[in-house]
């Protein structure tokens, strides 16, 4: 399957907006619900011209949209930034996931040029963390009862990969045209 990423754009917001709302992803994220395409708008415009954040939507070769994710937090000092991945809820069990995930870390290390690569995930999110460990990903701990949510605290798994490790892989590409 061929991805063609491209940055998010006020285009996105709409589709946006309605997966956020969609259980499939937000059980396993953390979003002010119900999220609305006003606020998703404020959040659009006070991200502009940011440069702790890029953000990029992902379309198949039929220009639906498939994905979303991107990298916040981006430190320029220390070279880290953490990632988020979000699939189209009716294309979940595709591959999507993994596919778009391994191009975002390859443009990391690539165009960004980060060191380092980390990402939080639900304790029993099993789907998503295996993606990461499969893709090189090392648990570098758990955070006990770290987040409400449905009643209930959840634990919170966090992963790192360092471009050092990325290096080694089989499955790395160096990106060289920025989008």
């Amino acid at each position: 399957m061929e991805i063609i990423p491209r940055l998010f754009t006020r285009n996105d917001i709409v589709e946006r907006v309605n997966w956020i709302n969609n259980p499939l992803i937000n059980n396993n994220m953390y979003f002010d619900l119900p999220a609305s395409v006003k606020n998703t708008e404020r959040w659009f415009e006070s991200n502009i011209g940011s440069n702790i954040r890029i953000d990029f939507s992902f379309f198949n070769s039929q220009g639906s949209l498939i994905a979303m994710g991107g990298y916040t937090s981006i430190n320029y000092v220390h070279n880290n930034a953490e990632f988020y991945v979000m699939v189209n809820p009716e294309m979940h069990g595709r591959g999507i996931g993994k596919k778009v995930s391994k191009w975002m870390f390859n443009y990391a290390f690539s165009i960004i040029n980060l060191n380092k690569i980390f990402l939080y995930t639900n304790d029993d999110n099993i789907g998503a963390y295996k993606i990461y460990e499969d893709a090189g990903f090392k648990l570098e701990g758990v955070l006990r009862d770290h987040k409400w949510k449905n009643g209930k605290f959840h634990n919170r798994r966090i992963y790192g990969l360092l471009k050092s490790e990325w290096n080694n892989l089989d499955w790395k590409e160096h990106i060289v045209n920025e989008l």
